[in-house]
């Protein structure tokens, strides 16, 4: 399982990924919705399910939207424009993104880190 991450900064590289196609195996794994805001905030958009069968048919409801104060690093994947595979790092100093870079660009160790462990866990 991941959760799917809204991205509102401008990616490092310039690559052209739609904001809203990336997926994290950082976070809770739980198909939850997160958004990277233009401030650099992680949100977290909580939200109520209900039990599907024919009867019942409701989607998701929107509860509210928590500001994770998150500190540490994730790991997000999405699809570019071009069709190639778009993976960044993004570290949270004090619940503010610090830096956004390329997954390619980071020491070796630390790529092992994240694939391996998932995320730096506050």
């Amino acid at each position: 399982m991941f959760d799917y991450v809204t991205c509102e900064l401008p990616l490092p590289d310039g690559r052209h990924v739609p904001k809203d196609s990336f997926q994290t195996k950082s976070l809770w794994c739980s198909m939850d919705l997160f958004t990277i805001t233009a401030s650099g905030r992680l949100i977290f958009h909580k939200r109520r399910y209900y039990l599907f069968s024919e009867a019942n048919s409701r989607p998701p409801e929107h509860i509210c939207d928590l500001d994770m104060n998150y500190h540490g690093d994730i790991k997000i994947l999405g699809t570019a424009k071009d069709g190639s595979l778009a993976c960044y790092a993004v570290r949270f100093t004090h619940g503010t993104v610090e830096w956004i870079r390329s997954f390619e660009q980071l020491p070796e160790l630390h790529r092992i880190w994240l694939t391996e462990r998932g995320a730096i866990v506050q």
